[in-house]
C-alpha cells in the first residue's frame, strides 16, 4: 500500500515538474507567439533588406539590428542558437524580411526554416 503511494506521488511530482517547464519556457520566450504571427503575415508577401546588428547579448543570445526604408529607420530584435554557427557579432549586415506596408512587421531571415 505504501509503495502505491510512493509511486502516485513521484508521478505528480513529475507531471508537476514537466508543467513548470513548460510555464517556465513559455515566460522565458515570450516573443515565440509574435515570431509565429509575423512568420505567417511575411510568408505571403515580403520585401527583403539588409540590416545591421548594433547590439548582442550572449547570455540571452539575443541580438538588435536597424535597417532603414525610404529613409525611416527600424529596428528589431532576434534569437539565435549556439548550435548553428556562425554567431551574429554587432556591426554584421543580415537579411531581414518585412511587410512593405508596416515594417514594423520584420523578422531577421533567419527565424525562416528554409
Amino acid at each position: 500500500m505504501k509503495t502505491k503511494k510512493v509511486l502516485f506521488s513521484n508521478y505528480i511530482r513529475c507531471v508537476l515538474g514537466l508543467l513548470f517547464m513548460i510555464l517556465l519556457i513559455y515566460v522565458l520566450y515570450p516573443e515565440r507567439r509574435m515570431i509565429k504571427e509575423y512568420r505567417e503575415q511575411l510568408t505571403t508577401t515580403h520585401s527583403v533588406t539588409k540590416a545591421h546588428i548594433y547590439h548582442v547579448t550572449n547570455n540571452t543570445n539575443t541580438f538588435y539590428y536597424t535597417f532603414t526604408i525610404h529613409g525611416v529607420e527600424y529596428s528589431g530584435t532576434s534569437r539565435y542558437s549556439h548550435l548553428n554557427p556562425p554567431y551574429p557579432r554587432e556591426g554584421d549586415s543580415i537579411e531581414v524580411y518585412y511587410s512593405e506596408t508596416d515594417p514594423n512587421v520584420n523578422l531577421w531571415k533567419g527565424e525562416f526554416s528554409e
